[in-house]
């Protein structure tokens, strides 16, 4: 997976996924029991950590372990901790979200920002529920459907590059199913879509394509992401980012 071209593309951006602080916080605030006497966190695929720091403001005295399957993103995790003082309390481990190296029922809260898709929702809601704690809690956000309609443009490019991709009321029905309680959710704004990624891939672009030139998967990837900006610039109440908060039964 090291050799994928995504991983060193986005080494450069500070996030690898639309989201922010503001809606990272909305989704912990749908957790009714907050952790304030302590707990443990896992963040799935935290890629540079952005909403790993924002978990550790949000519970002072939990302790979180931050996973990715790229190194380069940890040792930027790795740097934030040190910065921001969460040395002994956020700790990070090179892995696989399909091949977790922990004990079932290990954590209180399983997080996942924009990541659950890569091995399939499904999956990753049923296998990341076996580490969670009775009556611990999972959030994943992920990109969905919000139509059954969507355009021709849209529909055309997602089957291309991301066929799984489905609308949200089957992601409601894959909680339900795995036997969690699907406790809220919401979507992220287009606004911090266009803040947090589009805009970014935008002003990147241009260096992106000079510096991978010699690089024809990087190109591919590259292409892809300009055709997504585009359609997102003409069809953004289509698609996007739902997140959904769940409760494992006691």
């Amino acid at each position: 997976m090291e050799k994928n071209p995504v991983f060193k593309i986005f080494e450069s951006f500070p996030r690898q996924g639309a989201g922010d602080d503001e809606h990272t916080e909305k989704a912990f605030s749908m957790i009714a029991e907050p952790l304030h006497g302590g707990g443990e966190i896992l963040d799935v695929g935290c890629g540079k950590g952005v909403q790993t720091m924002a978990l550790a403001r949000l519970c002072p005295s939990c302790r979180i372990i931050a996973t990715d399957i790229h190194q380069p993103y940890l040792d930027a995790v790795d740097e934030k901790i040190a910065a921001e003082g969460f040395s002994g309390r956020i700790k990070t481990v090179c892995a696989s979200m399909d091949d977790l190296p922990f004990e079932e029922e290990s954590f209180d809260i399983i997080w996942a920002e924009g990541c659950s898709s890569i091995i399939g929702i499904d999956n990753a809601v049923r296998y990341w529920k076996k580490l969670l704690k009775q009556g611990g809690y999972m959030m994943i956000s992920d990109i969905f459907w919000f139509t059954k309609t969507p355009s021709d443009e849209a529909r055309e490019f997602f089957a291309e590059f991301h066929p799984a991709m489905m609308i949200e009321d089957k992601g409601f029905e894959i909680v339900r199913n795995a036997g969690l309680e699907l406790v809220g959710s919401f979507r992220l704004p287009s606004r911090v879509w266009e803040e947090s990624f589009y805009g970014t891939l935008r002003e990147k672009f241009g260096g992106l394509e000079e510096e991978y030139a010699d690089d024809e998967g990087a190109l591919m990837v590259i292409e892809g992401l300009k055709r997504q900006t585009k359609i997102f610039e003409k069809h953004s109440d289509e698609f996007g980012n739902t997140y959904l908060v769940m409760r494992k039964p006691l």
